[in-house]
């Protein structure tokens, strides 16, 4: 370290000042990201879903059945990241798009190779 005189103090206090407001800018802004990312990873139970869709449990309950909505299943409890309800919502309520057609495509085939009896002859 470089020693100081007195005439120089001012001058270092307020580099001194400087650098200690850009860190705390950047520990502002650290705390701001992870603030963000804990409140987006935060974890639903059905009754906390549902008042947040704004539907009845027993709806929630038939959506995760019916697989239309993103769970997590522990036990007998289901638990909904919110992070995945809202981009859920954003792509428009579909969940797994791909196996959703990949399933009507096989649908298709087997409606197309459907064997139909011969008409009776008159």
């Amino acid at each position: 370290m470089e020693n100081i005189t007195f005439e120089q103090l001012p001058q270092a206090v307020g580099i001194l000042m400087d650098k200690v407001n850009t860190l705390t800018d950047k520990v502002n802004t650290l705390l701001v990201k992870a603030r963000q990312q804990e409140d987006n990873s935060k974890l639903l139970n059905v009754y906390e879903l549902a008042s947040l869709l704004d539907k009845a449990p027993s709806t929630i309950y038939a959506m995760t059945s019916d697989k239309r909505i993103p769970f997590h299943k522990r036990g007998n409890k289901l638990y909904f990241f919110e992070s995945e309800i809202l981009q859920w919502i954003s792509q428009g309520g579909n969940t797994g798009g791909e196996k959703e057609a990949v399933f009507n495509a096989r649908l298709e085939a087997l409606r197309s190779s459907k064997k139909r009896k011969p008409r009776a002859i008159m």
